[in-house]
């Protein structure tokens, strides 16, 4: 007993010694201010705000499914691994909730709301993958940008909730403290595992049933089979069949549905009238995949072969040598297409003009982005110029953005594709189409923030879903009226866009649609087949650049989209035609990267202060604009923010009185060419 207790505390004292804290390691700490105690309800504190990111250390499934009742969006981080694993309370719920949310009204009722973000992939589960994370943390997230933290000693139990436990809660609605603990979850979110199961197992095969050689064999001969021996004292009387429920629950639950095999010690029994039931589930799933199917194969392919100079279409060869009629006859109908915009108000048409010429670039290219990512990524070259996502946004409807989408797409394919709606298609649904559609664009409509959220792993990671067909995967085309002004994340990896014309008020708006439709339906494919024909040549060279260079030099990148306004500009020159003030030879870095909307933005800033001499203040080293604290007022300082370049420092402050933001006054001044004056924004000081 004596040795025991020495080897005992040998031990002991070598695990003390080994978790020793260094004197001089840092904690980042939060330093905060108490304002007020105040009496609020769990719905006080909660409601009020679109998105949710929790992390938690222990959790209640009923109260999680109770709080997303204020939310339409959640990600959750369970920072206890070791608990997940062991009683897999989220995995009983996804084997519970998740394969019976096909069938409305039964076990669903228990866990509905959160049943059905499962289901639709609004919500979304993680566990550290090598780390314990204690923290209790809540950030909350609306639409109109207004944020909330709340730091807590609670974890997401209904007992640590109503006053069951001495909890502490404390929440702060700045707008600095909800930026400095999103980045602290992103990154925790980063580094964890996910634990959903994939509920839709069908991805893999249309039929599991079939697949399964011992299910496969009890249809066919109507009789049972003992697959697995069970070990212990467990009776054996009429079981016929047994499967571990452990092995196949994941890949199968969503066959099972609310078949409810018997279960002795996490044995099923299965018996050849259950398959009757599970098939009828698998042809569901099937009706379930069923609208992004039609989609999907009644789109348009397009396919090229750089090296034998080949497109394909719908798996038919294109005529690449189109007669010049065809030729002339799109060029005159694009240039009809621009000279309508002559209509529209805006501050700047020539600017109008030029932000749609470069859309229709970016469309005709992307066919080769995918092919070129492929090539990039192998030979350690940056992928950044080849995205596979744009993202147009306006003030107001009618600023042609979905005309010219469709017109580009009509150009290319010779048909005329309608965009799909954001709200009939999911993260899931975007995947697919990535994977079935191959070349052409597919077109999303009437996108909104809370949109972006939910698929911003996609854009951000689209490696997720580049498998067999990763050099034919289409860009998908974003669109939306909200004003959208993505953050540099996510405008690192896609382009953007941003259309300020509009048609105006005496426009008989009916009218005009007709005439976008009638020019659409004229729009032939002899400009798009020559243009492949010469893009294809110099794209070819660019590749083989690529893949034979033993070393590049330390600035290249691929310059698609630049070749590609140069072909554009080299067949209005070969067939005769003046190149009107909006075609212009584009780049990357100018024209599309993430920073190139910064000189519209200088600009916006500057005639905003001009208007509104009252709304900003100078320092010696900052510009400091003043704004009220309505939605539009939040909208307009946000995005000057996400598109102001990193070297202004721009910063925002939000308060119950006005939203400011405070920018570099220098890099303000380079930029702007002029000095900024506090009598006259740009004069002599």
């Amino acid at each position: 007993m004596d040795g025991q207790m020495n080897l005992f505390a040998n031990d002991a004292f070598s695990v003390i010694e080994g978790i020793s804290t260094k004197d001089d390691e840092l904690l980042k700490c939060f330093k905060s201010e108490l304002q007020s105690v105040e009496y609020m309800t769990l719905k006080d504190l909660f409601s009020g705000f679109n998105m949710i990111k929790a992390i938690t250390f222990s959790y209640d499934i009923g109260f999680i499914n109770e709080l997303m009742e204020h939310f339409d969006y959640g990600e959750v981080i369970l920072g206890g691994n070791f608990l997940v694993q062991k009683d897999g309370k989220l995995n009983d719920l996804l084997a519970e909730v998740l394969t019976n949310a096909y069938e409305a009204g039964k076990a669903i009722q228990k866990y509905d709301k959160l049943a059905n973000m499962l289901t639709d992939g609004d919500i979304e589960f993680k566990t550290p993958s090598f780390v314990l994370d204690h923290r209790k943390i809540y950030l909350l997230k609306s639409d109109n940008g207004r944020t909330r933290v709340i730091k807590a000693s609670a974890n997401l139990s209904k007992k640590a909730w109503n006053n069951d436990h001495i909890e502490h809660y404390e929440y702060d609605d700045s707008k600095e403290c909800y930026e400095a603990y999103v980045k602290d979850f992103e990154t925790a979110w980063d580094i964890s595992q996910a634990i959903t199961m994939d509920v839709i197992s069908s991805k893999k095969t249309d039929n599991l049933v079939e697949e399964n050689v011992i299910l496969k064999g009890i249809k066919e001969t109507g009789h049972a089979i003992v697959l697995q021996q069970p070990e212990g004292d467990i009776s054996f009387d009429n079981i016929k069949y047994t499967i571990d429920h452990g092995a196949i629950k994941e890949k199968y639950q969503a066959l099972l549905g609310d078949v409810k095999p018997k279960s002795k010690t996490g044995l099923f029994e299965i018996v050849p009238k259950t398959l009757e039931k599970m098939e009828y589930n698998q042809k569901k799933l099937l009706q379930k995949k069923m609208k992004t199917r039609n989609i999907t194969e009644r789109y348009p392919s397009l396919t090229l072969d750089l090296y034998h100079g080949e497109a394909f279409l719908n798996g038919k060869q294109l005529h690449l040598n189109p007669t010049d009629e065809e030729v002339k006859h799109d060029i005159n109908e694009i240039i009809g297409i621009f000279h309508n915009f002559e209509q529209f108000v805006s501050s700047d048409i020539e600017k109008l003009k030029y932000t749609h010429y470069k859309l229709m670039n970016a469309i005709f290219c992307s066919p080769f982005h995918a092919k070129f990512r492929c090539a990039s990524k192998i030979k350690g070259v940056s992928t950044d110029s080849l995205p596979l996502f744009a993202l147009i946004s306006s003030e107001t409807s009618n600023s042609g953005k979905t005309f010219m989408i469709k017109a580009a797409l009509k150009l290319m394919t010779g048909k005329e594709l309608d965009g799909t709606k954001a709200c009939d298609y999911s993260k899931d649904n975007i995947r697919e189409t990535q994977l079935a559609v191959k070349g052409v664009p597919f077109f999303i409509d009437e996108i909104d923030n809370l949109y972006i959220s939910r698929i911003k792993d996609i854009i951000k990671n689209p490696e997720k879903c580049e498998e067999n067909q990763l050099e034919d995967m289409p860009m998908i085309l974003f669109a939306s009226n909200d004003v959208l002004k993505p953050d540099e994340p996510l405008r690192k990896r896609m382009i953007f866009f941003a259309m300020d014309g509009a048609l105006p008020s005496t426009i008989d708006k009916t009218a005009y649609a007709s005439r976008g439709k009638s020019i659409i339906r004229k729009l032939g494919t002899g400009f798009y087949r020559e243009y492949l024909s010469k893009m294809m040549d110099k794209a070819k060279e660019e590749l083989d650049f690529i893949i034979y260079s033993k070393e590049f030099p330390d600035d290249y990148y691929p310059k698609l989209l630049a070749l590609s306004s140069e072909v554009i500009i080299s067949i209005f020159e070969d067939y005769g035609y003046t190149l009107p003030s909006y075609i212009r030879k584009l780049t990357w870095n100018d024209d599309y990267s993430m920073d190139s909307n910064a000189g519209e933005i200088v600009h916006e800033i500057a005639s905003f202060c001009k208007n509104n001499k009252k709304a900003y203040k100078l320092t010696k080293d900052r510009l400091l604009i003043e704004c009220g604290i309505d939605k539009d007022s939040q909208r307009k300082i946000n995005s000057w923010k996400n598109l102001l370049p990193a070297e202004m420092k721009a910063e925002i402050l939000f308060t119950r009185e006005y939203c400011k933001i405070s920018i570099d006054r220098k890099v303000f001044e380079k930029r702007c060419g002029h000095k900024l004056s506090k009598f006259s924004l740009f004069g002599k000081e």
